[in-house]
């Protein structure tokens, strides 16, 4: 006998003794009078229920049916009044302190350990001065026995029956008892917290195959069986399995099972009839009736094998039962309106010792603890998998076969009719989570051709069983993959091979479309302060949205397909669902809304954005761009303002375009909204600025023109100013050549002065220096402009009125431009030689605005016969060294292939200039 089993023994004396003695103790100082009616009643009705009828004057029967704690209520009631009922009361306290119903219960579990502390608490209760003072004296005599280990077992039927279990048709035997029940107490405090509350009245232990669910709940209703705790709560307990089939190291074998609702009742009722000794219960319904009033607790285990085929027929007789009786099931399927517990796999600790308690009942001792936890590993610290695999290595195979044929047995036996039961969607979504692995929902509506109501559904329904696993990532976004033994079975056993190549060509494309825009965005520079840029940290979905969106936006506005968009804004949308905190995903998100002139809803999603990060500059240059287009300078300035405070105006903390954005819609700003002095104030040593010289030159030239447009300046002062902004543009053409912002800003300078000319009296000094100017640079001011034209109606008038100017000398009239441009002159020879080569003819009637960016890199031109044709400055033979020469009207040369009739330009593929004279 070890140690442990006498420690048991010893205390077993102790506690039957106590219960023995206390008993005797009440019928031998019975005082009828004093014991609560309601006490005694409470025993009577429960004997009742089981069948035996006790009278309520016959107290012997009714102590004997007491449990402890009732013994100890009945010895407290019997002592009202005199001076030992404090002392009885005070050894109940004691009992209850050290947990005496706890090692009751431990005597009665001989296949469980036994702890050493078990005994020093009965130990103690049987030394304490209480059992003297109450005149227990057999207490203390076999707690001396015990000391002496004078052992004497208590009677089999006290250790294995403990008056207080409660009814029940459990097993009388489990699996698990050759190993014991390892590593599931936090499973047996959930089962418990969740059985306490009343509302809870469906349970559902979900897991995959083998994890332990049948051994988890057989173990709990067995304690909860011999819990005075519950013995007041659950009147009985039923047990019926639908398990059909187990999986041993020789297969499968077929075991005889309960097999649909009418069976399962039938089960209920023969046990009902058993247990409340009712023979003449005629149906299951009429044992609902009679026995509404019971707290009965059914158990059903492997539900899925009616799940599979008709949830809503359980669903259905679980509401049809009284309201006292609730139900748990063990199932790989979760049921919609159940309480779910679900099983973890065991921790790596309790496997291995697993695998080494269940060799050593096999008769195997000297096994390595690297073989051990290799067991464990590759088992997934799955119990059914361990013990396969140890009964296949105990059958002669070795320690790798057995893994590996225990692995592949156990997916077979676990999910095979279930993956059968599914529908043709499921299936679906099984294959793609196999092929992309760990897939979020925005991937599955990518990769399936499946809407979104058809994909959720199938989740839903895969979601009940155990055949995938959901994560849900710190932001709220839920992911999917298949547990180890689901993706090992359809490695071997697709279930559609159809869709998992699709769904492998498709991965293959995307990634392909990916590392192809990757390269191209390095090969032209572009970085985090452009719209097109895309992380390299990207999740795989997000960035292959993105750049199906930026080849869209790469499509000139009139050849995309509005349909396109809207599909596009579809993906986004459903992507920003389950990715709401996305940073990239809204920002581009915000790019579909402004293209579809949704103001409101672009600025709201780049609200949100800045939420996420407040530090992005290009969501706040987003959002600076939203307020200036809407003409809310004010609300731009803030923006411009604090992506100035961190230097991004500099194109070597941030890029060439975005720097240059900043700085120009910065002076614009302070300009739409009058602030002049600012900007002269800002721009007072332009010509030291070491970035963007000429941008803060044109627009202190603007500032200082718009500064006395309405001013009371006298003359004098006016001409004064108005030459400063005329020498600044002076200065730049001469050191800086003609740059675009230059050009537009001294345009408007050039057209306003005469303006002021018609409204004020201006000395003939200050008009020759105007004329001066108008002579040196009008004619390259204009070239570089794409919407306007020397030879425009507009221009040759206000230039015939310059010419006709009294001025002595009129610097106009000493210029050649303006006498050659009335009428441009192309070469008839080469326009000939080029026709000859197969080229035509075509005029310029459209180039689009530069948006501020630079010059447009295409434009528009139409031939005789009015057809239309699309320019691009890749195909023309100059290049962009004289892409920026050509004008509205001027004439080039083309050659094309085929002429698109669907009304949209036919793109020229040869574009050459004709030469002039």
């Amino acid at each position: 006998m070890d140690a442990q089993q006498k420690l048991r023994i010893k205390s077993a004396m102790i506690i039957y003794e106590l219960e023995l003695a206390l008993g005797n103790y009440v019928l031998d100082n019975e005082v009828l009078d004093n014991i609560s009616e309601e006490s005694k009643t409470t025993i009577i009705d429960r004997e009742k229920r089981k069948g035996n009828e006790i009278s309520k004057d016959n107290i012997n029967l009714i102590v004997e049916s007491s449990y402890l704690d009732e013994i100890f209520n009945f010895a407290i009631d019997s002592t009202q009044g005199i001076s030992i009922n404090k002392h009885i009361t005070d050894l109940k306290l004691l009992c209850s302190i050290l947990g005496v119903f706890d090692i009751r219960n431990a005597i009665s579990h001989p296949n469980r350990p036994f702890p050493d502390c078990y005994w020093f608490r009965a130990a103690t209760i049987a030394s304490d001065p209480l059992i003297d003072k109450v005149g227990l004296n057999s207490v203390r005599q076999a707690l001396n026995f015990a000391v002496e280990e004078n052992l004497n077992m208590p009677p089999e039927d006290w250790i294995s029956n403990v008056s207080w279990a409660i009814p029940n048709t459990l097993p009388h035997s489990f699996d698990h008892e050759i190993t014991g029940l390892l590593g599931r107490e936090k499973e047996f405090k959930d089962l418990d917290s969740v059985l306490s509350k009343v509302r809870n009245n469906l349970i559902a232990i979900v897991a995959p195959g083998g994890i332990g669910k049948t051994a988890l709940i057989l173990q709990f209703l067995k304690d909860l069986s011999l819990s005075p705790n519950w013995s007041n709560k659950i009147s009985s307990i039923l047990f019926c399995t639908l398990k059909n089939e187990r999986l041993t190291a020789n297969g499968i074998e077929i075991i005889e099972a309960i097999n649909g609702i009418e069976q399962i009742k039938e089960s209920i009722l023969e046990d009902l009839k058993k247990l409340y000794n009712q023979k003449e219960l005629n149906d299951f319904e009429d044992a609902c009736n009679k026995l509404q009033d019971e707290k009965i607790l059914i158990c059903i285990d492997n539900l899925e094998t009616l799940l599979v085929h008709s949830q809503t027929e359980f669903i259905e007789f679980n509401e049809s039962l009284p309201l006292l009786w609730r139900v748990m099931v063990t199932s790989r399927i979760s049921i919609d309106s159940a309480t779910t517990v679900p099983i973890e796999p065991l921790v790596k600790r309790h496997a291995v010792n697993l695998s080494r308690n269940y060799l050593r009942k096999r008769g195997v001792n000297d096994f390595k603890l690297e073989d051990l936890e290799k067991i464990a590993d590759a088992a997934n610290n799955n119990p059914l998998a361990i013990r396969l695999t140890i009964d296949l290595y105990n059958k002669g195979i070795d320690i790798s076969q057995s893994i590996q044929k225990s692995q592949k047995d156990i997916a077979s036996f676990s999910y095979k009719n279930l993956i059968e039961s599914l529908s043709n969607h499921s299936i679906s979504i099984l294959e793609a989570i196999y092929v992309i692995s760990d897939s979020t929902k925005s991937e599955l509506i990518d990769f399936l051709d499946l809407s979104n109501e058809e994909i959720t559904q199938s989740i839903n329904e895969l979601s009940k069983t155990s055949l995938i696993i959901r994560r849900t990532e710190e932001f709220g976004n839920d992911s999917y993959k298949l547990s180890e033994s689901i993706r090992d079975l359809l490695l071997i056993n697709p279930k559609n091979i159809e869709i998992r190549n699709q769904i492998s060509e498709s991965l293959k494309k995307r990634k392909e479309k990916i590392i192809e825009q990757t390269k191209k965005n390095q090969q032209l520079g572009v970085s985090e302060f452009d719209d097109e840029f895309v992380s390299t940290e990207t999740d795989s979905t997000v960035h292959g949205l993105i750049v199906d969106l930026n080849k869209f936006l790469a499509i000139h506005p009139s050849n995309r397909n509005h349909n396109d968009l809207i599909e596009l804004k579809t993906r986004f949308v459903d992507s920003i669902r389950y990715r709401a905190n996305d940073i990239q995903l809204l920002y581009h998100y915000s790019r579909i809304l402004k293209q579809l002139k949704d103001t409101t809803g672009e600025l709201e999603i780049l609200n949100n954005a800045e939420k996420i990060n407040s530090e992005s500059p290009r969501i706040k240059m987003a959002i600076a761009l939203h307020h200036f287009y809407k003409s809310d300078y004010d609300e731009a300035l803030k923006v411009f303002e604090y992506l100035l405070s961190k230097k991004y105006d500099d194109p070597l903390i941030s890029s060439n375009k975005f720097s240059y954005s900043i700085t120009k819609l910065y002076f614009l700003s302070l300009l739409y909204l009058g602030k002049y002095d600012k900007i002269i104030t800002i721009t007072e040593n332009w010509e030291n600025s070491p970035i963007w010289k000429v941008m803060y030159g044109v627009y202190r030239a603007s500032a200082l023109k718009r500064s006395v447009e309405f001013s009371r300046l006298s003359d004098k002062d006016t001409e004064s100013t108005i030459l400063k902004s005329i020498e600044i543009f002076e200065n730049i053409f001469n050191t800086e050549n003609y740059q675009d912002v230059a050009c537009i800003e001294s345009n408007k300078l050039i057209k306003e002065i005469e303006i002021l000319l018609s409204k004020k009296t201006f000395s003939e000094n200050f008009i020759s220096s105007w004329v001066k100017f108008i002579s040196n640079h009008y004619f390259n001011i204009l070239s570089r402009l794409k919407n306007e034209s020397i030879s425009s109606l507009e221009n040759q008038k206000f230039l015939e009125r310059i010419y006709n100017l009294k001025l002595n000398p009129n610097p106009l009239h000493s210029v050649k431009w303006y006498v050659n441009q009335t009428e441009t002159t192309y070469d008839s020879e080469h326009i000939e030689e080029l026709i000859q080569k197969g080229f035509i003819i075509v005029q310029v009637y459209h180039i689009p605005d530069d948006r501020g960016f630079g010059i447009s890199n295409f434009l528009f031109a139409e031939d005789n016969e009015k057809n239309q044709f699309f320019l691009s400055v890749y195909n023309f033979d100059q290049g962009w060294n004289r892409w920026g020469f050509i004008e509205l009207n001027s004439k080039l040369a083309i050659k094309y292939t085929k002429l698109q009739l669907n009304g949209k330009p036919t793109p020229a593929e040869e574009i050459v200039e004709i030469e002039q004279y």
